[in-house]
């Protein structure tokens, strides 16, 4: 697999980095798991005390890249910035598995969007693109949903996997099954490319502590 990002992408202020880690265990639950789970939730708590998300530079950011193609926020909100929502709300996240705990941890910790794919549901390469016209997707609620033009989407040979910071194709999700993964980071123009390089290691450290696993960077 190969991922690229084309230029009109890139000139938005959009960083990203791209990894692949094969041959990882998403099932087994073992009790040092579960303990940096609890103690990570607990730091995440007490560093999001009193927090104010409307000034975070991070997430503006994500706002000021929508702006330039002309969308809208309050129906077009980050994943990023939801799940910090919800988690200042409750200080509580909904646990799936394993490796999406994991990731979810990290998302809070660094406030940046990741998607998570199962690497085995993709076909072919990814192109991470401008679309030219309103395309057709399917959203995360499989609904058939459509583009604007010149958005930022992420196609793989048949389908879009990915639209904005808002959208993955439920195809492509991963399950208790997943053993091959794809991870994309995105960042910007307020997040140096060293941050993204510091977050990547982290989610890599994590899954190969937890899961297993043999990781690549395949775009930085």
């Amino acid at each position: 697999m190969t991922f690229s990002v084309s230029r009109e992408v890139l000139d938005l202020g959009l960083k990203i980095v791209a990894i692949t880690i094969d041959d990882i265990d998403i099932k087994t639950q073992t009790k040092k798991f579960l303990n940096f789970q609890k103690t990570a939730y607990t730091a995440l708590k007490k560093k999001y005390k009193n927090f104010d998300i409307e000034t975070d530079l991070i997430l503006r950011g994500f706002n000021n890249i929508h702006k330039k193609i002309g969308v809208k926020r309050r129906k077009h909100t980050p994943i990023n910035e939801l799940l910090l929502k919800m988690f200042l709300k409750s200080e509580k996240l909904p646990s799936e598995n394993k490796l999406i705990n994991l990731y979810n941890i990290v998302i809070l910790d660094s406030r940046l969007p990741i998607f998570i794919y199962d690497k085995d549901k993709i076909t072919g390469n990814l192109t991470l693109t401008i679309s030219k016209k309103s395309e057709a997707y399917i959203s995360k609620n499989s609904e058939t949903k459509i583009t604007g033009p010149n958005e930022y989407i992420c196609k793989d040979k048949k389908n879009i996997v990915q639209r904005l910071e808002i959208d993955q194709n439920p195809n492509t999700k991963v399950d208790d099954n997943t053993k091959n993964i794809l991870i994309i980071i995105e960042g910007n123009e307020n997040t140096s490319a060293e941050y993204l390089i510091e977050v990547a290691s982290e989610i890599i450290d994590l899954i190969n502590t937890y899961c297993g696993g043999k990781a690549q960077i395949i775009y930085n």
